[in-house]
C-alpha cells in the first residue's frame, strides 16, 4: 500500500492559520533551543529583511528557514510535528513577542490569530492555539508565553526552578523581547510583516507516523542537527506498533531525560554503546548503537532493561548518592573517590555494577572498591585512552558472565603488576611535576592516613612543597640540603609535598622551616585540616634522611589503597 508523501513551501503566514493545528508528540524531545539559537534567528532576520522600507516590502529577498516533518491526514488541520518543534516553537514566540511591543491594536489582533485561533461555532472550530507543545511544557507555554500579557509573567518567574525546556523557553522570550523593543515602532511592525510574508519553510507532510519517522531518519542521515538520543528515540518508538504504548513509552523515555538533564542524557547514551559493544567507537556512537537497537525484536527492551536501570545507576555515581538502610558511607566514599579520576572510561563498568547490585551492599561496595583500585591505578600510571579502552572492555566482559557473582569480576579488576609498577613509577618519582595526578594522588594517602572512608571535602587543594623550589642564600635550608643535586633529586617528591586549603604568596614558600610550619602550613590552632601536613608539623627538622624516610612511609600507605 502507497503512502502519499507531500511536500510543499509555506510562508510563515500560511503556517499559523486554519490549514494546520500544530501539536509537539509526546516523543518529541524536550524544546532545546537556548538563547544563542533564538537570537541567531531574529539576527538573521533582521540581516535578511535589511534597510526595506514598508514601500519596497514587496521586493524584499525572502527568507528560507529550513524544513519541518509532520504527520497530518489530508483535508485535516491537526498536524503532528516529528521534526520542526524547536524553529516552530521560536516563531510562535517571536509572533508572541511582537504581539506584546507593537502598538498599532490591529496589527496586534492580527498577530493574535496567528497564535490563538478563536472559536467558530459555524463552522464547528472549538478555540485553540496553533501551536501546543509536550504535556509538560504546554500549560506554562499558554500561561507565558501565548496569552495575552503572559509575557509580563516572566521576570517574575525564579528560573532555578524551572526545568531545562521552561528555562529555555523563559529566556528566549526575554531575549526576543528586548532586541524587539530597541527596534523604531515602524520597524517592529516591518519585522512583523517581513516574518509573515516573506520568510517560508517547507513543510514534509505524510499521514502515518512511519513514513514520517522515515522521513525524518533520511533528513538526520543527511546532516540535519539533531542528537544522538533524539535520532536513538525515533528508532525506538517508531519500532512500538501500538500508539497507546509508544506513548507510554513517550513519557518514560522523556521522564529519564528531563531527570539526568540533557547533558548527561547525552552521556548515558554513550555510555550504554561502551557496555554493549565494549570496544572503541569504530563508525559512530550513533551508528553503533542503532544497529543494536535495529536488530533487537522487542523494541521495549532498550528503555526496560537498558536506559531505565542505567540512568538510575549513573544518577548515584554522579551524586554519590547510593542509598541504603544500613550504612551507605563506605559505597558512596568510593563513588566521590570515582569521581576524581580524571576520565569517565570506568563508567559503563560502574553502571553495570550500581545497576546489578544496588540491592546486595556488600556485593555492590566489593565490586566498587575494586573498580575504584584499578580506576586509580590506570589515572596515576597514566596509562592511555587506548590501554583504558581494552582494559575496561575485559573487565565488561566479566561482569557480562559472571552474573550475581561477584569475584569473577573482582578478579578481572585486580591492577597487574606492570599497572601497579607503573602507577608506583609516578608516584615515587618527581610527583609534583605530574600536575594531573598529584593532588589525587597526596589526597589518597590523606585519606588513608586519616583512615577516611571518602576524599576530603576540600575539592581543590593546593600542593605545596616543604623544601622550598629555590631555597635562598644563607638559608637554614641550604644548611640541611648543600647539595644542590640532591635538592633536585627529592624536591618534587612526594616525601617533599603536602596539601593545603589555599594557595599562600610564594614568598612565604621560602621561610625557614620553623616560620614556615607557623605562618604557611597550619590554620588557627597550630593545626593542619591535613593529617599529611600535620605530620611536618612535627618534625623538628627537615633534612634528607626525614625526606627519604617519609617517601618511604607515604609511598607503603598509597601502596596499601591498591591492595586488596
Amino acid at each position: 500500500m502507497s503512502v502519499s508523501i507531500s511536500g510543499k513551501e509555506s510562508k510563515v503566514g500560511d503556517l499559523f492559520s486554519r490549514e494546520f493545528v500544530f501539536r509537539i508528540p509526546p516523543y518529541q524531545r524536550p524544546y532545546a533551543w537556548e538563547t544563542e539559537q533564538a537570537g541567531e534567528l531574529l539576527s538573521d532576520l533582521l540581516d535578511a529583511l535589511g534597510d526595506i522600507s514598508t514601500a519596497a516590502l514587496d521586493h524584499a529577498p525572502p527568507y528560507f528557514l529550513g524544513s519541518i516533518v509532520i504527520i497530518k491526514a489530508e483535508g485535516k488541520p491537526e498536524s503532528d510535528v516529528v521534526d520542526g518543534q524547536q524553529r516552530l516553537t521560536t516563531l510562535t514566540i517571536l509572533l508572541s513577542v511582537l504581539r506584546a511591543e507593537i502598538e498599532d491594536s490591529e496589527v496586534r489582533a492580527q498577530l493574535r490569530d496567528l497564535i490563538y485561533e478563536p472559536e467558530n461555532r459555524l463552522r464547528l472550530i472549538p478555540a485553540r492555539y496553533r501551536l501546543t507543545l509536550r504535556q509538560r511544557d504546554e500549560d506554562f507555554f499558554r500561561k507565558h508565553i501565548q496569552s495575552d500579557g503572559a509575557l509580563d509573567t516572566l521576570p517574575t518567574l525564579n528560573l532555578n526552578q524551572l526545568s531545562d525546556s521552561q528555562r529555555n523557553l523563559a529566556r528566549n522570550a526575554m531575549l526576543l523581547r528586548k532586541r524587539v523593543q530597541e527596534l523604531s515602532p515602524d520597524r517592529r511592525i516591518l519585522l512583523a510583516q517581513y516574518l509573515v510574508l516573506h520568510s517560508f519553510l517547507v513543510v514534509v507532510s505524510t499521514p502515518t507516523f512511519e513514513s514520517a519517522y522515515r522521513i525524518f531518519s533520511v533528513l538526520n542521515n543527511r546532516g540535519l542537527d539533531l542528537s544522538h538520543a533524539d535520532v536513538l528515540k525515533a528508532d525506538v518508538l517508531g519500532a512500538i506498533p501500538r500508539e497507546a504504548e509508544r506513548e507510554t513509552y513517550a513519557q518514560r523515555w522523556e521522564q529519564i531525560e528531563e531527570d539526568l538533564g540533557r547533558d548527561a542524557f547525552r552521556d548515558v547514551i554513550s555510555y550504554v554503546r561502551t557496555v554493549l559493544v565494549r570496544k572503541k567507537v569504530e563508525k559512530s556512537v550513533l551508528a553503533e548503537i542503532r544497529e543494536l537497537v535495529q536488530s533487537a525484536s522487542n523494541p521495549k527492551w532498550f528503555v526496560d532493561d537498558v536506559l531505565e536501570p542505567y540512568a538510575e545507576a549513573l544518577k548515584v555515581i554522579q551524586h554519590a548518592s547510593y542509598p541504603s538502610d544500613r550504612d551507605a558511607t563506605t559505597i558512596n566514599g568510593l563513588l566521590k573517590w570515582l569521581g576524581r579520576i580524571d576520565n569517565v572510561d570506568w563508567i559503563p563498568a560502574a553502571l553495570v555494577i550500581v545497576s546489578r547490585w544496588q540491592a546486595s551492599p556488600d556485593k555492590l561496595e566489593a565490586a566498587l572498591a575494586a573498580l575504584d583500585r584499578l580506576a586509580s591505578v590506570l589515572m596515576v600510571g597514566r596509562a592511555d585512552i587506548n590501554d583504558r579502552i581494552n582494559r575496561y572492555a575485559g573487565v565488561l566482559a566479566a561482569l557480562e558472565t559472571c552474573g550475581n557473582d561477584v569475584e569473577p569480576a573482582r578478579k578481572e579488576m585486580t591492577p597487574t603488576p606492570g599497572e601497579l609498577e607503573d602507577a608506583c613509577a609516578v608516584a615515587e618519582g618527581d610527583l609534583y611535576l605530574n600536575t594531573r595526578v598529584r593532588a589525587y594522588v597526596l589526597l589518597r594517602v590523606d585519606a588513608a592516613l586519616a583512615e577516611s572512608k571518602a576524599p576530603h571535602t576540600d575539592e581543590n587543594p593546593t600542593v605545596e612543597h616543604v623544601l622550598p623550589q629555590s631555597p635562598p642564600a644563607n638559608s637554614e635550608w641550604l644548611s640541611w640540603w648543600p647539595d644542590a643535586a640532591v635538592r633536585e633529586e627529592w624536591a618534587h617528591r612526594l616525601g617533599n609535598l603536602l596539601l593545603l586549603t589555599r594557595r599562600k604568596n610564594a614568598q612565604a614558600s621560602n621561610y625557614d622551616f620553623d616560620t614556615k610550619k607557623t605562618k604557611y602550613f597550619c590554620t588557627k590552632g597550630g593545626v593542619s585540616n591535613f593529617p599529611l601536613t600535620t605530620q611536618v608539623l612535627q618534625e623538628k627538622e627537615w633534612t634528607p634522611a626525614i625526606v627519604k624516610r617519609r617517601q618511604d612511609e607515604l609511598a607503603r600507605v598509597l601502596k596499601g589503597t591498591w591492595s586488596d
